[in-house]
């Protein structure tokens, strides 16, 4: 079992289900990809519920029939008269005609009582006369009687249709339509959720029948885990299919609106499990898609805590970096400048949304005066104080790429999101921030170029940097707006482009997932966050770090012979040898890995990233962080 892990202050000498779901987060423990958005649905159900058939009336003009209006008022009643007068009553829109009836009684017509409640001004219309008696009888419940309104069929007569009544629990409001598409439109259905005991796979259904046999769990193996979202079991104006196919090999039920993609290979389409919007449309809020690789999952949720929750399990926490400064003449004279491989937001320091862009629109940000930024040329120029933020407008971020065009540098494109930060004249940060996973597959202090281990090695080692940074409570660059910086002065750090150049560190850190340095406390049995100093070269042994700095409080880091990283081994080929005090001078502390003798030990002597590590690092353990 994994034991707790803290951090101990140092001094750096080297350059380095929300909603319906209780709040609990999926029973999935696997590394989950967010794989945008699948649809949208709603998150509670319509605030109409549906109470039956009020009566029969017609949707067209039939003989001796009239219509009746439909007025909605500013206090949300729905009022219905066939008096063209009261068609335009004070504080009522007009809405249209509802459906057409008799104004006086014909053959097998019976009246629809009209009563108004004088507390919540709730029109009420009802052709039962046991209803109509029961609300006058109580005046408690505070309607009164307002006579016949018009006279309808109380069973279906050719070309009539049913009128269905609709109450609203919040409001007071009772509903009445002939429309199939507004009714179906107030008649959302639960999709519930569940997740296999044995191969992890959820599985939606919006079928009361299909949860009741799902629901036996000694039979299916699938728990219920609640109710996801609220979607339609019929078609409704708008509306799109989605479809459910299985997976035969693994389990896996997939969701799609894609017509393409329900019959993806190793899938059987299996038919429409419910209908959704495909954009948001009526309040619909977007149904995240993610996707296992290891177990082969699709996972739902409109949570975005969920989501947030399962990606940080794969790609870790959020990690904020400073890229690079502008002083304020920097951005008077010139500008910072922006685009992406996608549609992004432009927000400002309370995140709130100022324009979404294309993402081939280049916007361009100049300093101002008194700490306000103007943004323009992608939008109508805008101040803002302080701060500028970008970031996805699909609110995936992993896939989100921007170019920032850094001055000065072959790397300019970084993942995740970018914020301009203004601190003093001095101070306009242009800040990276992103998962501590893809910022591991940026890593700049190595090329991937040498053995595989070599370089797993030196992605656990800058991993664990972060890491480091990112459990303390403050770091001197939190006043600028972010943890660490993308240079020597931290440890570098180039984003997309290196990621792109040299695919073998993301290689690298993805065969490494979460595993960082840690040493055992014992007195405490707790794992600290080890403290993993590196540099190129030695002189034929490391240096403890109590030798090189004076603290004892790091005791993994001690001198052991390594023959392997020595400068002078003629292994290297040098043409002439170097003392250690020249290495020193050189900028090689000598304290803990010695990035050529890595190298060495991994190639020549073919040691996996685990045996190197704990030779250079004594008393080390590998521990899985997240």
């Amino acid at each position: 079992m994994m034991k707790k892990i803290h951090t101990k202050t140092i001094v750096l000498f080297f350059g380095l289900l929300a909603f319906s779901l209780l709040g609990k987060f999926s029973t999935a423990h696997a590394a989950y990809s967010e794989e945008g958005t699948a649809f949208y649905a709603q998150a509670k159900p319509s605030a109409y519920a549906i109470e039956g058939t009020a009566f029969y009336a017609y949707t067209s003009q039939a003989d001796g029939t009239i219509p009746v209006y439909r007025l909605l008022g500013s206090n949300g009643d729905h009022f219905y008269t066939a008096s063209s007068d009261e068609k335009n009553a004070s504080g009522y829109s007009y809405e249209g005609v509802a459906f057409y009836v008799y104004a006086s009684q014909e053959e097998g017509t019976i009246p629809v009582y009209r009563l108004l409640n004088t507390t919540t001004g709730d029109h009420f219309y009802t052709a039962s006369e046991s209803e109509k008696d029961a609300l006058k009888n109580n005046p408690q419940w505070g309607y009164t009687y307002e006579g016949p309104a018009f006279y309808v069929y109380s069973s279906q007569a050719d070309g009539t249709s049913a009128v269905y009544r609709f109450f609203n629990g919040s409001t007071g409001d009772h509903f009445y339509t002939a429309s199939t598409d507004e009714k179906n439109g107030l008649s959302l259905a639960p999709v519930y959720r569940f997740v296999s005991s044995t191969n992890g796979d959820h599985f939606y259904t919006a079928s009361e029948s299909e949860k009741n046999v799902v629901s036996n769990t000694s039979k299916s193996g699938y728990l219920f885990e609640g109710i996801a979202f609220y979607a339609y079991t019929t078609q409704v104006d708008g509306t799109s299919a989605v479809y459910r196919s299985l997976n035969g090999s693994n389990g896996d039920h997939f969701y799609t609106t894609s017509s393409s993609e329900k019959n993806a290979s190793g899938y059987s389409y299996e038919g429409v499990a419910f209908y959704t919007y495909t954009s948001e449309t009526n309040g619909a809020t977007a149904v995240y898609r993610l996707f296992d690789s290891s177990g082969g999952d699709h996972f739902y949720t409109i949570s975005s805590s969920e989501k947030d929750a399962l990606l940080t399990s794969t790609y870790g926490p959020e990690i904020s970096v400073g890229l690079w400064t502008y002083s304020k003449s920097d951005l008077k004279d010139g500008y910072f400048k922006i685009d992406a491989n996608k549609s992004y937001n432009i927000k400002d320091k309370k995140g709130n949304i100022l324009a979404t862009v294309s993402g081939g629109s280049t916007t361009k940000v100049k300093y101002d005066s008194d700490s306000y930024f103007v943004v323009y040329g992608s939008i109508s120029s805008k101040k803002v104080k302080t701060t500028v933020n970008f970031d996805a407008a699909d609110g995936d971020n992993s896939s989100m790429i921007f170019n920032v065009h850094r001055p000065n540098s072959d790397y300019d494109e970084y993942r995740g999101k970018i914020k301009l930060q203004h601190y003093d004249s001095s101070n306009n940060w242009v800040i990276n921030t992103l998962p501590l996973e893809q910022y591991v597959w940026g890593e700049g202090e190595t090329t991937g170029t040498g053995d595989a281990d070599h370089t797993r090695v030196m992605t656990i080692i800058f991993r664990t940097y972060g890491y480091q940074y990112l459990s303390w409570s403050s770091t001197i660059y939190m006043k600028y707006g972010f943890r660490i910086r993308s240079d020597s002065g931290s440890q570098i750090y180039y984003g997309y482009g290196h990621e792109k150049d040299y695919p073998k560190v993301k290689k690298a850190a993805q065969d490494t997932r979460a595993i960082i340095v840690t040493h055992d406390d014992a007195d405490k049995d707790e794992d600290y966050v080890a403290l993993t100093p590196y540099c190129s070269w030695s002189a034929g042994e490391t240096r403890s770090y109590k030798e090189a700095w004076g603290s004892s409080a790091y005791p993994w880091c001690k001198s052991v012979d390594d023959p392997y990283g020595d400068y002078n081994n003629s292994y290297w080929g040098h043409s002439s040898t170097k003392s250690e005090s020249t290495l020193i001078s050189e900028g090689n502390h000598l304290v803990g890995l010695i990035a050529h003798g890595s190298l060495y030990l991994a190639e020549e002597k073919g040691w996996n990233y685990s045996k190197i590590l704990k030779y250079y690092y004594d008393g080390i353990d590998l521990t899985r962080a997240y």
